[in-house]
């Protein structure tokens, strides 16, 4: 079932945003933007804040994957990837291993220390994650970013849910200008009027909607119809009226692709040809001073040693 594949997919990407800043590589965090010294670090490489032409192309870098994922995978992030999504639905799942009548509020429950560890995670991407845990209550800048990141996931996910993805996700409405009739996307299959009419598709879906009615804007494609009526029509061998449709391999898809790997690799070149050691000369000028002209001078080292 897409379910299980998609939980799978969830845990996998959960585990790896809590676990990535524990790697260090060369004795610093593999991804983590260092407060103090103001500079990035990713996988190895230490980018000062003043090169923002690194920056620009890291920006141009993400649009172009954002744009590449969009048209050819359409909203299979938001079912399977977005935190909006994921940590609602894991909320959701522990819950429904509880006893019957503590499941209404078993959801915001489970949620409310799930949030608390999101929050202190995205805290160490800032703050080592040794420092952050050691210091957290000792901080009162720290202790407050954690407090106010924790709220602000909570009701997100426990009181917003999936009304932000149906309204304000600014994500969703780049869908209608970059998705055509070949995106991936869940679809029912109008050639076929014999449904069911068990209405199982709309009872399931995470944000309401009746897929029957054609694709829409709200859907996440999340797949949860589709495993609805596969366990409805299995019981009566016939064919699922839903599914995922669409055609990855195609020339937007490609041109888009090349586009995406061509800002990466100029990225990591601009990142890795970058000098270990930085000379500046500054004129100060000649007024004044009895010794002509005056300059400053100034060595910056990037490098690990």
């Amino acid at each position: 079932m897409w379910k299980n594949r998609r939980r799978i997919v969830a845990l996998l990407g959960g585990a790896a945003t809590l676990l990535l800043p524990f790697l260090e590589i060369r004795g610093r965090s593999a991804v983590r933007f260092d407060l103090p010294t103001l500079s990035l670090h990713l996988f190895g490489a230490v980018v000062p804040i003043d090169e923002f032409y690194l920056v620009l192309l890291g920006a141009l870098f993400l649009v172009a994957l954002t744009l590449w994922v969009t048209v050819v995978f359409g909203r299979l992030w938001c079912g399977w990837l977005c935190p909006q999504t994921v940590i609602g639905e894991i909320g959701e799942w522990i819950a429904s291993a509880l006893p019957p009548g503590c499941r209404s509020g078993g959801k915001s429950a489970v949620l409310l220390p799930f949030s608390a560890v999101v929050s202190l995670s995205l805290l160490w991407y800032i703050v080592p994650p040794e420092e952050a845990t050691r210091n957290l209550l000792r901080s009162p800048i720290l202790l407050g970013f954690f407090l106010a990141q924790w709220g602000v996931i909570f009701i997100m996910v426990a009181v917003v849910g999936t009304r932000f993805c149906k309204t304000v996700c600014p994500y969703a409405m780049l869908q209608n200008v970059l998705t055509d009739r070949e995106t991936l996307a869940v679809a029912y299959d109008p050639a076929r009027p014999e449904c069911l009419r068990c209405d199982r598709c709309t009872l399931v879906c995470p944000v309401g909607i009746d897929i029957r009615k054609g694709s829409q804007r709200e859907c996440i494609a999340c797949a949860a119809c589709i495993d609805a009526c596969r366990e409805v029509t299995s019981r009566r061998n016939v064919a699922s009226f839903i599914s995922y449709r669409g055609t990855v391999l195609r020339g937007k898809a490609y041109l888009f692709a090349g586009g995406c790997l061509a800002t990466a690799l100029v990225l990591l070149a601009a990142i890795w040809s970058r000098p270990d050691v930085r000379f500046a000369v500054q004129w100060e000028g000649t007024a004044g001073t009895p010794r002509g002209n005056v300059y400053r001078y100034s060595v910056r080292n990037d490098s690990d040693r």
